[in-house]
């Protein structure tokens, strides 16, 4: 197995879920992980969901590595897709990074509270800033899967 540039190993690459209802931000994201892997600083599968309820399907059905997740969304919002994040891990044994896009200092508070991980700001995707970070997190997602594949295994 060869270790790439993403923190993963072998030939599956880590999904990356773009919760957001504004189609500009999901944009310039995708943008940003399109320019990261052309350059060779991130290798991922981008998926979108443009409301809380589209998130927590594609949640369930991809179980992506890492999640950005706006905060205020139409029909369940960034904190209700959060709560379903956290029953789904533990139902299923699975981790997976998330992190608000944007918050205020209240809803950070609350945020980590209720089990989110980081905090990237929609005003300040600084390429690389951003990049070392996004690949800090797919690592330590794909670290905590293997583990808890050695534990069920023991």
């Amino acid at each position: 197995m060869t270790d790439d540039s993403s923190g993963m190993q072998g030939d599956a690459k880590p999904t990356v879920l773009i919760a957001d209802d504004n189609a500009q931000t999901r944009a310039l994201l995708k943008r940003f992980f399109v320019k990261a892997n052309e350059r060779g600083d991130l290798d991922c599968q981008v998926i979108e969901a443009a409301d809380g309820d589209e998130a927590i399907q594609m949640l369930d059905i991809a179980q992506p590595e890492l999640i950005l997740c706006d905060i205020g969304m139409p029909v369940k919002d960034g904190f209700e897709v959060l709560h379903h994040f956290n029953e789904f891990s533990k139902r299923n044994n699975l981790f997976c990074f998330f992190a608000f896009l944007s918050a205020s200092s209240e809803e950070k508070q609350r945020a980590f509270r209720s089990g989110a991980m980081g905090f990237l700001s929609k005003d300040d995707i600084n390429y690389f800033i951003v990049t070392p970070l996004l690949r800090s997190w797919l690592r330590l997602a794909y670290l905590e899967r293997e583990i808890a594949k050695h534990e069920a295994g023991s």
